[in-house]
């Protein structure tokens, strides 16, 4: 059992053992044993003897460390300054009035304060800054702030002009080398807690062409040391939707340093979902990399709403998309991809490039089935209410803001009822130009290949256009395009044009060019020659209405025609089968869309047989518009051969033309 030395109470040797009593000396006293609750009772007056002496001190000494503030706004202010630049290096100025508190916890209050870096990079005005103060750094005599608030703040804040890299405890930590005893010290310096209620900013680039407004801030901002990992959490009003905002970045120092640092952000709201866990490194620029995923009802308006068109056609609707992003302040690049968009779904890459100029967007996408209707719903109709060709001016300014290299390919693309397979095509748009390239595009058993190209120009818009086709099955085609058959057959062919104008209506009216097609082994609808031809001898006047049913059966048809001024010239149109032969001539015009056409139909004894001289022969004529087209026969012709209508046509011949009577001489 221990010992106690003489004049020391037994308490002061029990230290919580086995023990149950002490024993001592008897010194002037009585010997006797002290128990373990005796200890107990005896250190609890201890700590209330303690207590209220230490309460009066403290109380002393935090009054007189408070007693500067509590009467000298002045003061306060002063303070407020020296912390904000010696932490940030921003000027902080306050006009209006200043209050401390000290319970139930330190705190100041300061109305009309402006915060704002040397250049006005940065400038925030605040009608309330309230600030909570730490206890111990306030005994000492200092003022220390815990956290921030600033209530109903505006801030204007230009990213070329980097304000928090001037001066201050987080421009010093960027400027010491990364593993040194100057990082590790400037590291420890002290931030705090930042938060925002109610505030509004105006966020702006010149060098990137970046202008937006962020409203309803409510923002806090959670980084206790340079060292510490910093957080941001709360919720803005951006473009009239509100989002909520969070993101944590690991290292926040090292990224000062030009270091790499783990990074996570979310952001929610009811038009932009985009989450993303990366790493955001300082050196030599910053730059992110991780994984994206981003969500939008519409790509058009949100790139709208920071102030960008999207010079891509299509509504850009319901898009999402998820890979690999690799940004800096001018860049992004996407690679493992995969996209959807107008409910069309892609595999690929990305790269958007901000220049100087313009930005460039690069990429290219794989689709296993390519739905083209969204995209071409978008372009400007060709023609207006009326049926005719728009009068509507052509604008292509927006096509000036980017420049855009794309190439697409899809396994199938369907357009309408019409499926194109194995369809590779690219997008080109520089410096206002557009081109557009069809690699190729297998459709209706055949081969399709083309390019058409856009170019503003001083009389308005410049068109040129080229394709080859070869053994497409033209009634399949027809049918799943046009909703009807005119024409059957293996069609191959080729075609080019130019054109100019400000207007659709201008530039058809000016189309010049040449186009070719060959059909074979097909049939024209609707218009039965051959057996209009044999019963062209026995009942001539009846073929007007019978040859309006049924096909003709060709071997070859050929066409070539020259295009000037909008108006289509036929130069070659000769369909040869079993038993007919048809010439073609006459010409189409393209701007007012109707046909002058007239075509003579011969019999022969074979498809490479030449036409009967003696044999009958049809002249027909094919005017009106080219949607509905009237066929108009030689009635004359027919009549005379026609054994009833024959006399009466030559008696009718015969009649001697009405004379004037003879007028009286007064």
């Amino acid at each position: 059992m221990p010992r106690l030395a003489p004049g020391r109470h037994p308490c002061a040797v029990f230290r919580g053992s086995s023990v149950d009593q002490v024993e001592w000396p008897v010194t002037g006293r009585e010997s006797g044993s002290t128990s373990v609750r005796d200890c107990f009772e005896y250190k609890s007056r201890m700590k209330f003897t303690w207590k209220w002496i230490a309460i009066p001190l403290l109380l002393g000494a935090f009054g007189a460390a408070a007693a500067p503030w509590t009467f000298s706004g002045e003061a306060l202010r002063r303070e407020l300054a020296d912390q904000m630049m010696q932490t940030t290096g921003l000027r902080a100025i306050a006009t209006g009035r200043a209050t401390f508190a000290i319970l139930p916890r330190p705190r100041i209050k300061l109305e009309k304060v402006s915060i704002s870096d040397e250049n006005g990079s940065l400038a925030v005005v605040t009608d309330f800054l309230k600030g909570d103060l730490r206890i111990l750094p306030l005994i000492a005599g200092r003022m220390e702030l815990a956290s921030l608030l600033l209530v109903s703040p505006t801030i204007t804040y230009d990213i070329d002009g980097q304000p928090l890299k001037q001066s201050g405890a987080i421009a010093r930590a960027s400027d010491t080398l990364p593993a040194t005893p100057e990082a590790a010290g400037a590291d420890e310096a002290r931030l705090g807690v930042i938060s925002i209620s109610g505030g509004s900013a105006r966020i702006m680039s010149k060098a990137q062409g970046f202008d937006t407004r962020v409203d309803d801030i409510n923002l806090t901002l959670d980084w206790p040391r340079l060292s510490s990992p910093a957080s941001l959490n709360g919720t803005i009003t951006w473009a009239g939707e509100v989002a909520e905002v969070a993101a944590w970045l690991g290292k926040p120092a090292a990224v000062l340093r030009g270091e790499q640092s783990s990074m996570t952000m979310k952001i929610e709201s009811p038009g932009l979902s985009l989450s993303t866990n990366g790493a955001l490194s300082g050196s030599p620029r910053l730059q992110y990399e991780g994984r994206v995923a981003v969500a939008t009802r519409s790509l058009r308006t949100l790139m709208r709403t920071v102030g960008v068109q999207v010079p891509l056609p299509g509504p850009l609707a319901n898009v999402s998309l998820t890979g690999n992003a690799r940004a800096g302040m001018r860049s992004i690049a996407l690679s493992g991809l995969r996209m959807t968009v107008d409910g069309n779904s892609f595999e690929g890459t990305l790269a958007l490039q901000g220049t100087n100029v313009r930005p460039t967007l690069s990429g290219t996408l794989a689709s296993d089935l390519l739905i083209l209707s969204p995209i071409v719903s978008d372009l400007p109709s060709l023609t207006g209410p009326e049926g005719q060709w728009s009068r509507a001016a052509l604008d292509l300014k927006s096509l000036d803001f980017a420049d855009v290299d794309l190439r697409f390919s899809a396994a199938r693309a369907r357009l309408g009822r019409t499926v194109f397979e194995d369809t590779g095509c690219s997008i080109l748009l520089t410096n206002g130009r557009l081109d557009v390239t069809l690699g190729q595009a297998r459709t209706s058993g055949g081969l399709i290949k083309g390019r058409a190209s856009l170019t503003p120009g001083v009389a308005g818009v410049d068109l040129r256009a080229s394709g080859v086709f070869t053994k497409i099955d033209s009634g399949a085609l027809m049918k799943d395009a046009l909703r009807g058959i005119r024409i059957t057959g293996e069609a191959s062919g080729q075609f080019s044009f130019d054109g100019q104008g400000e207007t659709v209506a201008e530039l058809i009216r000016s189309v010049d060019g040449r186009a070719q097609i060959t059909f074979r082994n097909g049939d024209i609808m609707g218009l039965d020659l051959e057996q209009a031809l044999r019963r062209l001898e026995k009942r001539p006047l009846s073929i007007v209405t019978e040859v309006r049913s049924g096909r003709t059966g060709f071997e070859t048809a050929v066409v070539s025609a020259r295009l000037n001024d909008g108006l289509i010239e036929l130069d070659q149109a000769a369909v040869s089968g079993l038993g007919v032969q048809l010439a073609v001539t006459g010409q189409a015009s393209l701007s007012d869309r109707n046909l002058q056409l007239r075509a003579l139909a011969r019999q022969t004894s074979g498809p490479t047989a030449s036409a009967r001289e003696s044999g009958p022969q049809l002249l027909m004529e094919i005017r009106g518009s080219w949607d509905d087209p009237a066929l108009i026969f030689d009635t004359d012709s027919l009549m005379r051969r026609s054994e009833a209508a024959a006399p009466l046509l030559r008696a009718l011949e015969q009649v001697p033309a009405a004379t004037a009577p003879a007028q009286a001489v007064p």
